[in-house]
């Protein structure tokens, strides 16, 4: 399955003095994949980064994890759960998800 990655709107903000680094990680069974960082983007980010997922069983959940990349440890912005069956729509779906 194909999964685009194209933008958030984020309302929390972990910097206090610069903007945020963020990025994007998908977690399926085994697969992690991750977006690349955009530098000082902020609350506005746009990734617009496609992933091939491999899927076994449209039963499972898709883990998306904003985090906000820290010199000392990546800090999560918000997360969101994904039902795989939500995703699995002839011609595909343009949805945002709460985070």
């Amino acid at each position: 399955m194909k999964l685009t990655v194209v933008a958030a709107k984020l309302t929390r903000d972990t910097e206090t003095f610069s903007k945020m680094d963020p990025f994007v990680e998908l977690k399926l069974r085994e697969q992690t994949l991750r977006t690349k960082v955009l530098k000082s983007a902020g609350k506005t980010p746009v990734w617009d980064e496609t992933f091939d997922l491999d899927i076994k069983y449209v039963g499972d959940d898709l883990q998306l994890d904003v985090m906000d990349e820290d010199i000392i440890s990546n800090e999560r912005i918000g997360s969101a759960i994904v039902k795989v069956s939500a995703l699995c729509t002839n011609g595909g779906i343009d949805e945002w998800f709460d985070v």
